[in-house]
């Protein structure tokens, strides 16, 4: 079925016609100073064979090193990018959700910022959008380290026991949303559990989501920190708290664009009284 979708031309680019109208792509960034322009600039290159109207929005996530002026820098070089600073380490969750409220394009796409990923694979999730509510992209061959390959496999059957969802790689971070999933879904989680957070959602809706293999290289640079033990800890805390929260989740629940919206129109409200 996927061979018979259009392929790109020699040059990586998409023909015109199968061009998409826009999209955001996000990366959330903490301490990612020695990967974070190469991950930015492949992206540019990427997005501007792929879509008419393209912006970059990197979140800086508090870090430590030098990711906050590499982030102004790039914004600087590059009309189309957008750095967000916290100023203090609030979590992945947290930087993603920052990214995904000011993005301005029908497609959302979000991936990490250490080059794990191919950008240029961007086209095969695409590619699903006019069919699907979430594209999401799975490793088909994980370049980790032996014990996160096993906390890896075990997450996957803990969150498949605990919520009953049923994805192949559940914390890919690769994958590409309908910008009107998120009128639906919120994101609460400041962690590590935000895939599973909207993917569960999503479930919970009927949402249709497809899994699209993906290649992962190694990390040459920087230090994950996916395998610390705080951040296990903490994720199997919010795993079970999700559990108990899902059991509220309902199709009258404003999402995370619905809620701000909801927001700006109280202050606007506010503001606006005599």
């Amino acid at each position: 079925m996927m061979n018979s979708t259009h392929h790109p031309a020699p040059d990586g680019s998409v023909p015109e016609s199968r061009r998409i109208p826009s999209i955001t792509v996000v990366y959330p960034a903490f301490n990612e100073e020695a990967n974070i322009r190469h991950t930015v600039e492949a992206a540019c290159r990427a997005l501007s064979t792929l879509a008419d109207t393209w912006e970059v929005i990197v979140v800086n996530d508090g870090s430590r090193d030098g990711t906050k002026g590499l982030c102004d820098e790039l914004a600087g070089t590059y009309p189309n990018v957008r750095a967000i600073h916290h100023p203090a380490n609030r979590g992945y969750g947290a930087a993603l959700k920052s990214g995904i409220m000011v993005a301005r394009h029908g497609l959302i796409f979000f991936s990490d910022s250490d080059g794990q990923f191919d950008i240029r694979e961007l086209r095969d999730l695409v590619r699903w959008s006019g069919e699907y509510d979430i594209v999401a992209g799975y490793r088909a061959r994980r370049s980790d380290p032996a014990h996160r390959l096993l906390n890896a496999w075990g997450w996957k059957m803990l969150v498949r026991f605990v919520l009953g969802i049923k994805i192949r790689d559940i914390d890919c971070a690769f994958k590409l949303f309908r910008r009107e999933v998120f009128q639906r879904v919120q994101i609460r989680s400041v962690g590590a559990m935000v895939n599973t957070e909207i993917l569960a959602q999503a479930s919970r809706f009927g949402m249709k989501i497809h899994e699209v293999p993906v290649s992962h290289f190694p990390r040459f640079h920087g230090k994950s920190t996916g395998a610390d033990l705080s951040v296990i800890i903490k994720a199997f805390r919010e795993l079970f708290r999700m559990r108990r929260s899902l059991k509220n989740v309902s199709h009258e629940q404003p999402g995370l664009f619905a809620e701000e919206h909801q927001l700006a129109k109280m202050v606007s409200s506010l503001v606006n009284e005599p």
